[in-house]
């Protein structure tokens, strides 16, 4: 029942002993006027247990609202790793825009900790409050350092990336297939820049790119709503055999033009050989 008064008791001012002692016989003075001596000594016990009560219950309702704020600070720093954990796993399947929400949620959850744990530093053991803000403060650098290389991205790279996401959430049987190709295509545009001709073997690469990017295109719309397209399975299975042979077309390609950098090695290679040879042809008995 007299916990209905914890509101008004929360933010009764945080006094010493003697102040309230002075405020105690301040109220018993007007009483001792108009109370005969009975109810006076009655009214001074009551009143001196009322503000026992008070104080205890101050005192209380202090150290429950203290360990609240202390476990919502365990909390959230439990919260913070996993968040931490789960950007690596975000990382790993290039799953860049839940990266990028999951980084701001942490980054804020990084500052309320920083703020909350300088608010009770002196109620956290010393080494247990340097240890929580060093790891905050890594995981703080780290965040912003991934977030800005994210940010560095855009254009044709950036909808590539929204693409492989796609790819991951929706065609994952394709995935390894399409990183393959990633791959040998950023491959072959470091070789092409090397060659002689690199403004028609790049058109004649990118329009192969274009033609792979048409395909998986339709590939992705067909898997995402099969039911609004005639011959679904079928389409998908001869989109499949295509982005396959794409990709040995482009292991192909790549060997080419890895072979084009081994000109010198083949005629140092043969040179080699000859003069091994020539010391034994000349030998006489």
């Amino acid at each position: 029942m007299l916990q209905k008064f914890d509101g008004i008791i929360q933010h009764l001012p945080k006094l010493p002993k003697w102040v309230w002692f002075i405020i105690y016989f301040l109220m018993i003075a007007p009483l001792s006027d108009v109370l005969p001596d009975g109810l006076l000594f009655t009214a001074m016990i009551g009143l001196g247990l009322g503000f026992n009560y008070v104080g205890k219950r101050k005192k209380w309702l202090t150290g429950q609202k203290l360990a609240k704020r202390i476990q919502n600070l365990k909390d959230n720093v439990h919260l913070a790793d996993k968040q931490s954990n789960l950007l690596k796993d975000y990382l790993a399947i290039s799953d860049y825009s839940n990266f990028k929400v999951t980084a701001e949620q942490l980054l804020a959850r990084i500052e309320y900790i920083k703020d909350e744990s300088y608010n009770l530093q002196s109620h956290i053991p010393r080494d247990v409050y340097s240890r929580m803000n060093q790891k905050a403060d890594d995981v703080k650098v780290d965040t912003v350092l991934q977030l800005e290389k994210l940010q560095q991205i855009s254009g044709p790279q950036a909808e590539h990336t929204d693409l492989h996401l796609q790819i991951v959430q929706e065609a994952p049987e394709i995935n390894e297939l399409y990183q393959n190709i990633q791959k040998d295509h950023h491959n072959i545009l470091e070789k092409i820049k090397k060659a002689d001709n690199v403004a028609e073997l790049e058109a004649l690469h990118e329009s192969g790119m274009q033609k792979f990017y048409d395909i998986l295109d339709g590939y992705l719309k067909i898997k995402a709503s099969p039911k609004d397209y005639y011959n679904a399975e079928q389409r998908l299975e001869n989109a499949l055999v295509a982005i396959k042979a794409f990709d040995l077309d482009l292991d192909e390609t790549l060997r080419q033009l890895n072979e084009s950098d081994l000109s010198d090695f083949d005629i140092s290679l043969r040179m080699m050989q000859t003069n091994k040879r020539t010391p034994d042809s000349d030998t006489t008995i």
